[in-house]
């Protein structure tokens, strides 16, 4: 039996699959640590499992690896001989080129991840689009914003109607400007569902809550010095602030959604 042609094999085998680990370790850091959002779920978990496989490879090159080189020592001592094999270095420019795919599956990571949020940011707009359009006399008839028992009754029904149609819509709260206390607020509404024995309803109970930046942009709109949207995506989570103009009445759709994997795959 030829054991050095089986033991060159092996060391192949074993060195593709430790490099193949390292780079596994490497991108499942980086995805881990920056929380980037790239492939669907099948895809994602594929990547998961896959380790297994580089395991089971690398551990049966090793037994193989051993296994070949006891028989060869055992037939060189034997035959009262023995073989020893340079052990070859790695080079500058391998060294160089092994640091430089390391950030480069870095950045592709990252623009993976970034193309992922654009292709979210785009399904967000259009969803926003559709429900304006399909939507627009009750939407409109809301944009009359007064508040009431039989408004926020409206608007908790209306939105919770349309976010039920399709099962893949994201979570939308439309957004007026209002007063409580004399302090200027934003009032969200559909962010649960109305119920009858609600008897008691008041302003403080809907009050959106922002951050400062998100509080100036919604000022700016409902003053009429913006009328561009607003997307911001973190950690999975996707939110979009939406503008729209309803019979001359200014509101704000907020859409948000959460996903554990990105967009890219099947």
């Amino acid at each position: 039996m030829n054991y050095d042609r089986l033991i060159k094999f092996t060391n192949k085998v074993a060195i593709f699959a430790t490099i193949a680990l390292f780079y596994w370790v490497f991108i499942f850091l980086i995805i881990t640590t920056f929380d980037l959002k790239i492939f669907r779920e099948h895809i994602t978990e594929i990547f998961y499992l896959s380790i297994l496989a580089i395991f089971a490879i690398l551990s049966g090159a090793i037994v193989l690896n051993v296994m070949s080189n006891l028989s060869k020592i055992s037939s060189a001592i034997s035959e009262g001989r023995g073989s020893n094999t340079p052990i070859k270095k790695l080079s500058r420019k391998t060294m160089i080129a092994i640091g430089v795919s390391f950030l480069l599956v870095c950045g592709i990571l990252f623009a993976g991840n970034w193309l992922s949020a654009e292709k979210k940011k785009n399904m967000l707009i259009s969803s926003a689009k559709s429900l304006v359009s399909e939507n627009h006399t009750q939407l409109a008839i809301l944009a009359n914003y007064q508040f009431s028992k039989e408004y926020v009754k409206k608007a908790e029904n209306t939105l919770t109607v349309i976010k039920k149609i399709d099962k893949y819509f994201p979570e939308v709260v439309l957004i007026v400007p209002d007063v409580v206390e004399n302090k200027k607020v934003f009032l969200g509404f559909g962010g649960h569902e109305y119920r009858e024995k609600d008897e008691e309803i008041e302003k403080h109970m809907f009050i959106y809550s922002a951050s400062i930046e998100e509080r100036l942009y919604l000022e700016k709109v409902f003053t009429g010095q913006e009328n561009n949207y607003k997307f911001s995506y973190s950690k999975g989570n996707y939110e979009l602030y939406f503008p729209a103009l309803l019979d001359g009445k200014r509101v704000v759709l907020y859409f948000s959604d959460y996903q554990r994997y990105g967009k890219f795959g099947s």
